[in-house]
């Protein structure tokens, strides 16, 4: 009788998360689809396997870092690269969401208004005429991913005003931009908690963030050969003063929302 149940339980599992894979398949086909008819390369994001207790939406994929032309990043995204699983700040995200945020073997999942690689000098152009064209599909993401009081925070203003402008039918948090051209937002967030930071920034390395690159590469949807040559990236890589100062940022913002969880 006890393992009846058991395997009840086990099958009833299993139709959940065919259920929760089909429907994000079909809504990342129709991102593909739109993104191609804006002229972009769709960058699926690390897709998660059930649904999330933490959201978290930045603005648009960017693209010349990883790819020189959209040849190229078609050739990449065949061979699975993915969204925020490649840069160091990517990781810093990754770190501060794991070792802040996500007690208790919380789960979440990080994606972008809208999905469609660009240049970063082209981002800014029509910007809100895209997002528009995207939000009913952000919309459905959160629906699909989200467990039943699943919190959302959101990167920087330009996300928030807007999904303040589309009356977001979901509370969000807000945090600073994690990319690089936002800095001053790192400086300001210190601004009466130098000496805070002065005490927290030995206390994390470039060996905790390798770390947890490999767990975060380790749970993603991409090949094991990307991971390995992305984590040889890694390892050549330094924290900064403004890095750690990143890092004290989302630590600050993301300590009260994990203790109302």
């Amino acid at each position: 009788m006890r393992r009846s149940k058991f395997s009840a339980l086990n099958i009833l599992r299993m139709t959940k998360n065919m259920s929760f894979e089909i429907a994000y398949n079909e809504l990342e086909s129709r991102m593909k689809d739109l993104a191609e008819q804006d002229g972009d390369v769709f960058l699926p994001n690390a897709r998660p396997i059930e649904p999330v207790d933490y959201v978290l939406i930045s603005m648009e994929p960017s693209l010349g870092r990883w790819a020189s032309s959209s040849e190229q990043a078609y050739a990449r995204v065949k061979d699975g690269f993915r969204n925020f699983v490649s840069s160091i700040e990517d990781f810093i995200v990754h770190f501060c969401v794991r070792q802040y945020l996500c007690k208790s073997a919380k789960s979440y999942h990080i994606t972008d208004i809208s999905k469609g690689a660009m240049l970063v000098e082209k981002a800014g152009a029509a910007r809100t005429q895209r997002y528009d064209r995207w939000y009913g599909l952000l919309v459905e993401e959160l629906d699909i991913v989200s467990k039943s009081g699943a919190k959302v925070i959101v990167f920087g203003n330009t996300v928030a005003k807007f999904l303040e402008r589309k009356s977001f039918p979901r509370p969000f948090t807000k945090v600073i931009h994690f990319s690089p051209l936002a800095g001053k937002a790192r400086n300001d967030g210190l601004l009466g908690k130098e000496d805070l930071f002065l005490a927290f920034k030995e206390s994390v390395t470039i060996n905790d963030l390798l770390s947890s690159a490999k767990e975060t590469l380790k749970a993603s949807s991409i090949p094991e050969c990307l991971q390995r040559s992305t984590l040889e990236s890694m390892a050549k890589k330094q924290l900064t003063q403004s890095h750690l100062k990143l890092i004290f940022n989302y630590k600050t913002a993301f300590a009260p929302i994990a203790s109302r969880a």
